[in-house]
């Protein structure tokens, strides 16, 4: 027993260290009217993604700021966010990047539609097949079995989409990088990297105040802030 309490010890100073809460305003309340899992939150992150050439990046490599994005396509919070996002790098004027990566955890499903997102990839429709599951997602209508539906929606070539996505190569490249992301104490999608913080949940655009009458940056002043 006492093994067992020394352990869990060890296990929360471990986690402390690697993630140092730090208020910036105060970002550590959850979000007005939201359940828990949708929770925005900021840290310092100790660990911090850089820019690999395989990456999904919508903008330029040498953007002022990159925004690094852990999301899942099956995540109601991943697709307001999504949205949030295309909002700011539209208005950045190019200093802004956004860069895509998965998370998830034991979900068939979501497997599936990374697997899908990639394999579009291969004929250069990431982006059309992202926005596809996104809306499915947002409808509540995403579903395993059409997924070669939803090839043919944004036009791909259907034998070789359907012959990608059975790629075994495919699910371990997916599953490292779901690994790697807990590298960067990444717990749940949708996690964002801006300059040195990370924030957790769907941060909306706009600045609110949370249920205890604080206020808190909405995720275009946080990019306004870094960017200046």
């Amino acid at each position: 027993m006492y093994m067992i309490a020394a352990a869990a010890v060890l296990a929360i100073i471990i986690v402390a260290m690697i993630i140092r809460p730090e208020k910036v305003g105060t970002l550590n309340s959850p979000l007005v009217g939201m359940p828990s899992e949708a929770r925005a939150q900021s840290f310092v992150s100790a660990k911090y993604p850089e820019l690999k050439t395989e990456d999904k990046i919508f903008g330029s490599a040498t953007a002022l700021l990159k925004i690094f994005v852990y999301e899942d396509y099956t995540n109601i919070y991943s697709a307001k966010l999504a949205e949030t996002l295309d909002r700011i790098r539209v208005e950045s004027d190019d200093k802004v990047a956004i860069v895509i990566r998965p998370y998830f955890k034991n979900s068939p499903l979501a497997s599936q539609a990374q697997a899908a997102v990639d394999c579009a990839g291969e004929q250069n429709k990431w982006i059309e097949m992202r926005a596809l599951l996104f809306a499915q997602t947002s409808n509540k209508q995403l579903n395993a079995g059409n997924f070669s539906s939803y090839a043919e929606q944004i036009g791909l070539n259907d034998g070789d989409f359907t012959a990608c996505l059975t790629k075994s190569q495919k699910s371990v490249k997916i599953e490292q990088l779901v690994q790697e992301a807990e590298t960067y104490t990444v717990q749940g999608a949708p996690t964002v990297f801006a300059g040195e913080e990370m924030i957790l949940g769907a941060r909306p655009y706009d600045d609110f105040t949370d249920s205890n009458g604080d206020k808190i940056e909405g995720l275009k002043t946080v990019v306004v802030r870094l960017i200046k």
